[in-house]
């Protein structure tokens, strides 16, 4: 190992999992967050991949309109068995889990990719390319927002390649059954080695088409058979939100029935392989920076990364799949790093010159500037505004200030109290049996079926106030929360407020003083709609 490879992977680990920290304090880490938070809580307490959280997005919430579920288990919407390995970390130190393991495997998965390309290249080549994976804004990116299953996907392809060129069987044989295991969809790498080793590696062709079975077969299985006993979101929310421009006018469909709308509609397929155009070249181009755009022009990169790049350019959704900086662009990062990789391997002088070196020095600080600059997850929002027009940003101090108060107003709820509560404050309450996202939903069903109010409620009005000016979402959030206190001031009672965060509990005991400081909260105008001032 290159003493150059460890001091860059120990500082891109450091850095990272201190911006996490900064996320998680300051309130910016989510509800995907809270999210596995919860599911990991569950399983700790007997109950595996239960989420009230899960079932707020599930289609019988969203859909049907029926309330949230204490017994939904999240295996319906992302079958992720893998998820499970993490439930002992969390049960020894609480939230940090989750980032730690992020940052960890992401770290791992470079100095794996390191040891590959030392097997493979000479050293400084090697070191280049390690460097190029730690700055890509593909991989920082989605590592510094909420924890993905998909952070596993990196390592375990790395290690399943590394088995392939030291012919270590456990190995392979470990990655090859741990990559479907991660998520539904990730078998689909399975089978882009496989394809690769058909026609990189054709004496191996029994084990390609061992990977290819197993991976594609453990996808049709998951999105059919498996998923739709636990409920029909695969079918009723996922592909109809991904790939509905394929269904027409129905509401429900398996993978395999999208498959077969999309294949009778050529057309319109090559249409999304492409629309938009400019983004589709700018999502490349960003994967290529930190590797010179070397993968672009290398067949080992359309081959691995190939299959997956099929499905982010086919969705759609709310969750844009083409934005470099969210979870997705995980399914493709190891495919442009390998890539690039198995070019320089085939060069005949595999040995980037001076002015190569000179080049590709400029394009990884080009990469890590515009990473900067686009501020993932708001992990930055400290140095960089939010928005210019009108002017949104916080000063650190000011953003510590307001996770300590957020924290000192929450402690007044029980650990085991059933609470409704909105987005920044979802991380920090996330390890119960029962929380919903506030003000989507103030109730919940039980485990016999009955419906039922929390007890609680938790909403951080400033946070709401200060991206309201500029962002719709946060404004609308905003306006529904003080109608609903406004609606609500007989049953519920102010327990706390501090720096903008008010704690209410239904029936609870009356306090003048904090009944006062919420109405002077509410009396403050709201913002102006963002979208009337554009």
């Amino acid at each position: 190992m290159s003493p150059r490879v460890l001091r860059v992977a120990v500082l891109f680990a450091a850095v990272l999992l201190t911006l996490q920290a900064w996320r998680s304090w300051v309130l910016l880490a989510s509800y995907d967050q809270g999210i596995f938070q919860q599911v990991l809580w569950n399983s700790l307490q007997g109950h595996p991949f239960e989420s009230t959280l899960s079932s707020q997005l599930s289609t019988n919430v969203i859909h049907a309109g029926e309330l949230p579920s204490v017994d939904y288990e999240r295996l319906g919407q992302h079958f992720t068995p893998t998820l499970l390995l993490w439930t002992p970390l969390l049960g020894l130190i609480g939230g940090a889990a989750l980032p730690l393991v992020q940052v960890g495997l992401i770290t791992a998965a470079g100095l794996t990719l390191h040891r590959l390309a030392l097997g493979l290249l000479p050293e400084r080549t090697a070191n280049w390319l390690t460097y190029g994976f730690f700055a890509g804004n593909a991989l920082i990116g989605p590592t510094l927002g909420n924890y993905t299953d998909l952070c596993q996907l990196p390592l375990a392809v790395f290690v399943l390649m590394l088995g392939l060129v030291e012919r270590r069987r456990w190995w392979i044989t470990g990655a090859a059954l741990w990559i479907p295991l991660i998520r539904e969809d990730t078998g689909v790498l399975l089978v882009a080695i496989g394809l690769w080793l058909l026609l990189r590696q054709r004496q191996l062709w029994p084990l390609a088409m061992a990977l290819i079975a197993w991976g594609g077969g453990w996808v049709l299985i998951c999105t059919n058979l498996l998923m739709p006993l636990f409920s029909d979101d695969n079918a009723k929310r996922f592909m109809v939100e991904n790939f509905g421009q394929y269904l027409g006018d129905e509401n429900s469909s398996s993978s395999l029935g999208m498959v077969g709308h999309a294949l009778r509609q050529p057309l319109l397929l090559l249409q999304q392989l492409v629309d938009p155009p400019g983004q589709t070249l700018l999502y490349l181009l960003g994967h290529g920076l930190p590797f010179l755009f070397v993968p672009l022009i290398s067949l080992d990169t359309w081959l691995l990364a190939g299959p997956s790049l099929l499905g982010l350019f086919l969705a759609q959704g709310a969750n844009d799949p083409l934005s470099i900086t969210i979870r997705y662009t995980l399914l493709v990062v190891p495919g442009f790093a390998l890539g690039a990789l198995f070019w320089w391997q085939r060069r005949p002088k595999p040995n980037p010159g001076a002015r190569t070196r000179l080049a590709w020095g400029a394009a990884l600080s080009l990469s890590l500037l515009l990473t900067v600059s686009s501020n993932p997850h708001r992990s930055l929002s400290f140095l960089i505004p939010d928005s210019i027009d009108p002017w949104v940003n916080s000063p650190p101090w000011r953003q510590w200030h307001h996770g300590a108060a957020a924290r000192q107003a929450l402690a007044v709820i029980p650990a085991d109290g059933s609470v409704a509560a909105n987005t920044p404050l979802v991380p920090l309450l996330a390890r119960r049996a029962v929380l919903v996202r506030f003000p989507f939903a103030t109730g919940f069903l039980d485990r016999s079926g009955s419906p039922q109010q929390v007890d609680w409620i938790a909403v951080d009005l400033e946070q709401l106030e200060q991206y309201g000016v500029a962002f719709r979402g946060d404004w609308k959030q905003l306006r529904n929360a003080r109608r609903w206190l406004a609606a609500h001031r007989d049953s519920h009672r102010v327990q706390a407020i501090n720096s903008g965060v008010v704690v209410l509990q239904r029936n609870g005991v009356q306090h003048p003083d904090l009944e006062a400081a919420l109405d002077r909260q509410l009396d403050r105008p709201l913002p102006a709609d963002p979208r009337r001032r554009s």
